[in-house]
């Protein structure tokens, strides 16, 4: 009886160990490509302001400086690219490329707090809300005032993750 009541708690203990391990928020890996076809148009300019930035860990970090909205497209795979590197005043435009609601919201979920910048219309608990799922088609642009590493996720499949990194 000890010992049966013994493997019953620890497969509890397992199963609430791997419950937390599955929806903690974990970093996303850095992607260098970026399907054109998702993004708008861009000036001579622009192109000539976007760069590669070394991230020391063999992989790579797109760095946007141009006028227009940096694109992430959401895929049935998830966000693309995963992370992308702008600087503060810039907006990042969400765009739904899959066959699936999206909903981009600031990390963590599901409370969408990380991000600090807050205004009247926040829909949960931080301006970095699209409030609602984006349809297929659609899209939703954010500008990013505050500097910082910016975690965020998908409410409606909260796996699917991206980071999007604010300079000066």
């Amino acid at each position: 009886m000890n010992k049966n009541l013994f493997l019953i708690g620890l497969g509890v203990v397992i199963l609430v160990a791997a419950g937390i391990l599955f929806f903690k928020e974990k970093p996303q890996p850095v992607t260098t490509t970026e399907n054109p076809a998702t993004q708008s148009p861009q000036s001579a300019t622009e192109v000539a302001s976007t760069s590669t930035k070394d991230t020391g860990v063999g992989a790579s970090v797109n760095v946007h400086v141009g006028t227009s909205p940096v694109v992430i497209s959401f895929t049935d795979n998830g966000y693309s690219p995963t992370s992308v590197t702008i600087k503060k005043g810039q907006t990042v435009r969400f765009v739904n490329n899959a066959t699936v609601e999206t909903w981009p919201a600031s990390a963590n979920h599901p409370s969408h707090t990380v991000y600090p910048e807050k205004t009247a219309g926040d829909c949960l608990g931080s301006a970095f809300d699209a409030c609602r799922g984006l349809k297929s088609g659609e899209s939703w642009d954010f500008t990013f005032n505050s500097i910082g590493s910016w975690g965020f996720h998908d409410h409606l499949h909260a796996n699917k993750r991206g980071t999007v990194v604010v300079t000066q």
